[in-house]
């Protein structure tokens, strides 16, 4: 073939494989959020603290007022929602981090131990699946700039 780089070809489909890995992976997490979502659903009346033991309830003190997690949580989703959209406005390549699966579901632990995740569910949830859904944003967005400089540079050999 007159003007075919294979060499081209090879790299974008290493860079479609390894795009096509990490929404995989995205999804993975995706996944295990709603897994852990409902069984954090199945324990909403659960109260962590009050099952524990006298020595370790005076280790830990006492918990937190809902709403001092409830900051928390609108200050991770503000400050992840920040990370990201300054990540797709610089073309920074996603990058996909198991982190923060327990970033997002720890709070369903914090809320267990104040006793308030019955009240506090939905708004854990919705917050993880916003933020899924803009990492799979970025991951679409940077897939489609990445195939449409590869189609260019293609076409140019």
């Amino acid at each position: 073939m007159i003007g075919y780089n294979h060499s081209a070809a090879t790299q974008a489909q290493k860079r479609n494989i390894k795009d096509h890995n990490m929404a995989s992976q995205s999804l993975l997490g995706l996944i295990i959020f709603l897994l852990l979502s409902i069984v954090a659903y199945t324990f909403k009346n659960f109260n962590l603290f009050e099952i524990a033991s006298e020595p370790v309830r005076q280790i830990l003190g006492c918990p937190p007022p809902a709403y001092l997690i409830s900051i928390a949580l609108a200050v991770y989703c503000f400050s992840s929602t920040i990370l990201t959209l300054a990540a797709i406005a610089n073309d920074t390549p996603p990058a996909h981090k198991w982190s923060h699966l327990g970033y997002r579901s720890v709070f369903f632990v914090f809320y267990c131990f104040s006793g308030a995740i019955a009240a506090n569910f939905i708004p854990v949830v919705l917050v993880g699946l916003f933020l899924y859904a803009l990492d799979q944003g970025h991951i679409l967005i940077h897939n489609a700039k990445e195939n449409h400089e590869g189609k260019g540079l293609l076409g140019k050999f």
